[in-house]
């Protein structure tokens, strides 16, 4: 997986909800703490000396076992991706080395892995300092010229996150950045700081009794995933279930492969293995409706969709297909209500759990069917604000960004 860096740059209602909101959940999963292959909790990090971003070198390695370090390995964004978990986690950083640096010497390196191997172009770096200037990023930003750290460390997804404790030993590892680890990340950035102690409970990691072989292959096939390689996936998710055959999530991940590729009964095989070794597991209750819900098994998904509700009623998604799946089986008022409540959380910032980002898309996949059904029951007034309401969103989307401009019906109701 050295090379993974280099890897990454080189039809109907129901299948479009299905799509679009597997991914959604598939991209708030909890972890376990070993995202990266070559490093283990417990260990001594690996040195590094590396240069900033203004030329300076910087010697990371004098403060292992002096003060708290975190390390965040992070990449620019693809131009055709609205996805960015890098600047989030960057974001989300800056206010604890705001918060923590002078007081309880905390330290942040925000390590930058380049889209290539060689040198690096000068507007490369250009993009790397205006993000970090209009982002107003306090701690040292450093360049990983050739992978070299990338490559020390065994990083499998980008961006991925290092704790350092003031003993010298790696604390915490943590891959991808999920709103739902925002506060796992929370509780040990200040146990990291000396001022609280780990985060624990459900919210923390949910999968840390999982054999740590598996959990490495299971998050390198849900980054092949991400980055829309799900054959490449496939191997590595395999032995992962070789390993350890009651990981709940390993197999809602195969669910939601082997549906994309056709295989129905395969899928609803995985998602019930998943709800089996974790009844709590909400996404997959959610993903194994949205399946029945595909093939009109209405009852049985309508329960699978308010287990998933009731483990999580913040969670829009959730809201949605109900509404939908009211509509579909003739019961209006009760759509109406649901994908009222599904759009006021996907415009509510900051919204928790499951929404990990409220797109525009799924604003404008709400709108569009609630106006259906307030002019089917003739409040015409409702239908046509509703469906301006959708049309500012739509035409305020510009081509590049990875969210083209809505153009058929179909894209209305989703986008993944």
């Amino acid at each position: 997986m050295n090379m993974s860096r280099e890897m990454i740059k080189n039809n109907s209602l129901g299948r479009l909800l299905f799509t679009a909101v597997l991914f959604t959940l598939l991209c708030i999963m909890p972890s376990d703490l070993s995202a990266l292959i070559g490093m283990e909790q417990g260990e001594a990090p690996k040195k590094i000396a590396l240069s900033d971003i203004s030329g300076r070198p910087v010697n990371v390695s004098g403060l292992f076992g002096k003060r708290p370090v975190i390390l965040v390995f992070w990449e620019l964004t693809l131009d055709n991706s609205f996805i960015n978990y890098s600047l989030d986690e960057l974001l989300f950083l800056n206010g604890f080395y705001d918060k923590f640096h002078d007081s309880a010497g905390l330290e942040i390196f925000g390590i930058y892995t380049p889209e290539e191997t060689g040198d690096i172009p000068e507007k490369e770096l250009e993009k790397v300092r205006s993000l970090v200037k209009l982002n107003r990023i306090k701690f040292p930003v450093l360049i990983d010229r050739g992978f070299e750290t990338f490559r020390e460390y065994g990083v499998i997804a980008l961006p991925s996150t290092v704790m350092v404790d003031r003993t010298g030993r790696i604390k915490f590892i943590y891959p991808s950045f999920p709103l739902a680890a925002r506060k796992l990340f929370s509780g040990q950035i200040e146990e990291l700081a000396g001022v609280a102690k780990a985060a624990s409970g459900p919210e923390a990691v949910k999968e840390a009794g999982h054999d740590s072989r598996s959990n490495r292959l299971y998050h390198y096939a849900l980054q092949m995933y991400k980055r829309g390689l799900p054959e490449q996936a496939l191997s590595p998710l395999k032995k992962s279930l070789a390993l350890d055959p009651n990981y709940s999530w390993a197999h809602n991940l195969m669910g939601i492969i082997l549906w994309k590729a056709g295989n129905f009964e395969g899928a609803l095989a995985e998602f019930e293995a998943a709800i089996k070794s974790d009844r709590y597991n909400a996404a997959a209750h959610m993903n194994y409706g949205l399946l029945l819900f595909e093939n009109d098994q209405y009852d049985e998904a309508e329960k699978q969709f308010n287990i998933s509700a009731e483990m999580n009623s913040a969670a829009a998604e959730t809201h949605y297909a109900l509404g939908l799946l009211y509509r579909k089986t003739g019961r209006p008022g009760e759509a109406v209500n649901e994908l009222k409540t599904a759009l006021s959380l996907f415009e509510k910032d900051g919204a928790p759990a499951m929404v990990y980002d409220p797109s525009v898309f799924h604003r404008i996949s709400a709108c569009y069917a609630l106006s259906e059904l307030y002019a089917e029951s003739g409040d015409i007034n409702n239908a046509l604000a509703l469906l301006q309401k959708a049309a500012r969103a739509a035409l305020g989307i510009e081509p590049g960004t990875g969210r083209g401009p809505v153009k058929k019906t179909e894209n209305l109701m989703i986008y993944e």
